[in-house]
């Protein structure tokens, strides 16, 4: 028969369950509760229904030497911001490559393709100054590329009477004219540009076309945004 004891505590810091093989340990280390195995050699593993955490983290490969490839990884709550209580609930799917985790807006996690460079706009920039060179490259637009706008943003305005276009060495305002441009104007001022031109069929090297025009001041942003239509 088995007899219950009313057990208060030990002086020790390690107290076994069972004498088998399989017995485990409770430890008690530098303030943490570990369990073990018999031989104290090793973590063993803990089974509950729900494991629970009074605090805001989990930390997985809590003994990580910190170097190398052996770092913790904590997973953790937001400290601030939560209205209600959440559960967030992880595919039953095993994911495919180059997929992304999207949720429902409930809580429930899926995976999803992401979107190809045909199917959105890329925009890219470039800084323009007043002492920059009458040619700037900008980008290489891929084959099939629609350069759907071009906006040229003043950061500062420039002195003097500087001209810009934007295009390709073989049409310098292809895509933006000079006329359509004035670098003179306030900060913050944006011009946006609608080129309406169908795909170029082949790759194309974009450059700025500048002339300083005795300007000592100025710097603006000249982004080109291009989708390649499916």
């Amino acid at each position: 028969m088995g007899r219950f004891i009313d057990l208060m505590g030990t002086t020790t810091d390690l107290l076994r369950i069972g004498i088998g093989a399989t017995a485990v340990s409770v430890k008690q280390v530098a303030g943490k509760l570990r369990v073990r195995n018999k031989a104290d050699s090793a973590d063993a593993i803990m089974v509950g229904s729900v494991i629970a955490a009074s605090g805001d983290f989990l930390e997985l490969n809590e003994d990580a030497a910190g170097a190398g490839a052996d770092w913790k990884l904590t997973l953790a709550r937001p400290a601030a911001g939560m209205a209600a209580a959440r559960t967030i609930t992880f595919p039953a799917e095993a994911p495919t490559a180059g997929f992304a985790l999207v949720t429902d807006g409930a809580g429930n996690l899926s995976y999803a393709a992401m979107a190809a460079g045909n199917d959105k706009a890329i925009t890219d920039t470039t800084t323009l100054a007043f002492g920059s060179a009458a040619s700037t490259a900008l980008f290489t637009a891929p084959i099939g590329a629609v350069i759907q706008g071009v906006s040229i943003v003043v950061d500062t305005a420039f002195t003097g009477t500087p001209s810009l276009s934007i295009g390709i060495a073989a049409s310098v305002s292809k895509y933006v004219g000079a006329t359509q441009v004035d670098l003179t104007q306030v900060a913050s001022t944006v011009f946006d540009v609608s080129p309406g031109l169908p795909a170029a069929g082949v790759a194309e090297a974009l450059i700025a076309t500048y002339a300083a025009g005795a300007a000592t001041a100025g710097s603006a942003r000249i982004l080109v945004t291009f989708s390649i239509p499916s």
